[in-house]
């Protein structure tokens, strides 16, 4: 990072062009991504109060920068806070000997921390490999990443293939993923769980059924191959996927394992796994109670019960995969469980926990069953949560699952006509305007490489989705519900493109213009003469 402080921007961005003209030189560096922050707001503060700032935020979710002089040169951006592991949140405080090291490669002789330091913000472009220039956003919201106008179906798909390649290029000789790595300091997790890895098998099967990329068949194959070695069939008509380091069955590792193959098959045109897929759902309608609930967890091998209620979220997984067996065996036993299960999540009022699976669920059941108790619930999982999914301030990638779920329940209750009472309820406005937000808002959850630039190890993680209120933690589900949500976003993107434009007060994006001012002018003739 070359620095430079100056009377006005032009000269300031000259200064510091002379500096990184320079180090390229002499290490004959091409560069590939350039990036210029110009400051453009900033307040001296005590440590005190800047450590108080940062505390009052979630962690890493500091939308400021930091200096420690008046002259910038110990300038960090918000990315270098949180991305380059010079600051602890476990400690709230900055390491003055990672800072004394920092800074010493730009050739600052950095002593302390003083007691006065400027917090600041700034207003930034990129210009990638491919010497596209993109301005960045400055609101606090969407702080950093680059600015998008109006998402465009090529915007989606470019982050499902960019993802899905992340994922499958994780997958090893024996099938097995590379569970996820926290890319801040390029720790890779050293644990491992098979109902993760069945599901994240289900998103670069979407990714295949979007691109029919043939490369990615041999990848999906493996990974299935390493999730059959933890199914068990005690019987011929039973199978339960096992989590072999816990010794125990649970509940939703069947069902995503249904769920996973049941795409497999209407994707890759092959019924091999049928016979499978009646064991594995034979398997959880033993779990299924009397009440229409479901015992989530059993012991390995005897299969006797362990837990009643270990998440929430294998509820509805299960229920999804009795309607998805029903699909695939035709056998009436599943779609009546399915609804079962549903008439005990309408008695206990499942909506509260704005649950995707559930959306999910109630989409799959209602293909074949279109009671309008089943219709009205649907809608309602996901009206009673517009406000809270809006306001959502983390990226939290479930929720566009949820949404887009709902969406392809809405558009068969309208597009068959059927009766469902909640519809005289139902705010279509708001649904368009919540799927929108959060469809845009998701991106921040994107390694772009004005992220990407400032972690460990840029060209491992750039590309693909992270959590960053987790220390932007990559792990392969979270990769999976993310591409699930963009998936069917982008499945439905001209229905939803035509709604988005009758709608009033669309949600607020800034305009990707950028003037053509002396700024700019500058950063892009420099980009074109030195990349």
């Amino acid at each position: 990072m070359f620095t430079a402080s100056e009377d006005n921007y032009i000269d300031a961005f000259n200064s510091a062009f002379k500096k990184c003209e320079a180090y390229t030189s002499k290490h004959s560096i091409t560069p590939k991504w350039v990036k210029v922050d110009f400051v453009n707001s900033c307040e001296i503060v005590s440590y005190k109060h800047l450590i108080d700032d940062i505390k009052a935020c979630r962690q890493f979710y500091f939308k400021k920068g930091v200096s420690f002089d008046v002259s910038f040169e110990t300038a960090l951006l918000e990315a270098e806070v949180n991305c380059g592991n010079l600051f602890s949140y476990s400690s709230y405080s900055f390491d003055p000997t990672l800072l004394r090291i920092h800074f010493r490669k730009r050739g600052y002789d950095f002593k302390a921390i003083p007691k006065s330091v400027i917090e600041f913000t700034t207003i930034g472009y990129i210009c990638d490999s491919e010497l596209q220039v993109n301005k960045l956003y400055p609101d606090e919201e969407n702080y950093g990443r680059r600015i998008i106008n109006r998402l465009t179906s090529e915007d989606i798909l470019d982050v499902i293939k960019s993802s899905s390649l992340y994922l499958s290029n994780a997958i090893d000789k024996t099938g097995r993923f590379d569970y996820g790595v926290n890319p801040v300091n390029d720790v890779h997790f050293t644990n491992y769980n098979i109902l993760r890895h069945t599901g994240t098998i289900w998103s670069i099967i979407m990714q295949y059924d979007i691109t029919k990329d043939k490369t990615l068949v041999k990848k999906i194959n493996s990974a299935i191959e390493y999730m059959l070695e933890s199914i068990d069939k005690p019987d011929d008509n039973h199978a339960y996927l096992i989590e072999k380091k816990s010794d125990e069955f649970k509940l939703g590792g069947n069902a995503v394992a249904i769920i996973t193959l049941s795409t497999y098959r209407s994707v890759m045109n092959s019924k091999k796994y049928d016979r499978l897929i009646l064991a594995l759902a034979n398997s959880i309608l033993d779990c299924q109670e009397k009440d229409g609930g479901f015992y989530h967890v059993l012991s390995y091998h005897g299969y006797e019960q362990k837990e009643r209620n270990r998440i929430v979220y294998y509820d509805g997984e299960a229920t999804f995969a009795l309607a998805r067996a029903y699909s695939i065996t035709g056998d009436k036993r599943f779609l009546d469980a399915a609804e079962k299960a549903l008439d005990y999540f309408i008695k206990n009022d499942y909506t509260r926990f704005c649950d995707h699976w559930i959306a999910y669920a109630v989409n799959e059941v209602t293909i074949y069953e279109l009671k309008e108790k089943y219709l009205n619930f649907g809608l309602r999982n996901a009206s009673d949560n517009f406000t809270k999914i809006f306001r959502q301030d983390t990226t939290f990638h479930t929720y566009l699952e949820l949404l887009m779920a709902a969406f392809e329940l809405y558009e068969r209750i309208k597009e068959k006509n059927l009766t469902a009472s909640f519809m005289k309820k139902f705010n279509e406005q708001a649904f368009i305007r919540t799927i929108y937000k959060r469809a845009h808002y998701m991106l921040n959850g994107f390694l772009y490489p004005e992220i990407a630039m400032y972690m460990k190890n840029p060209d491992a993680c750039q590309g693909t989705f992270c959590v960053r209120h987790d220390s932007y933690r990559i792990r392969i589900d979270d990769i999976q519900h993310y591409m699930g949500g963009y998936y069917n976003f982008y499945r439905h993107f001209a229905k939803l493109e035509e709604y988005y434009d009758k709608i009033e007060s669309a949600p607020k994006i800034q305009s990707t213009d950028i003037s053509s001012n002396e700024e700019r002018k500058s950063f892009v003739n420099w980009v074109l003469s030195n990349i």
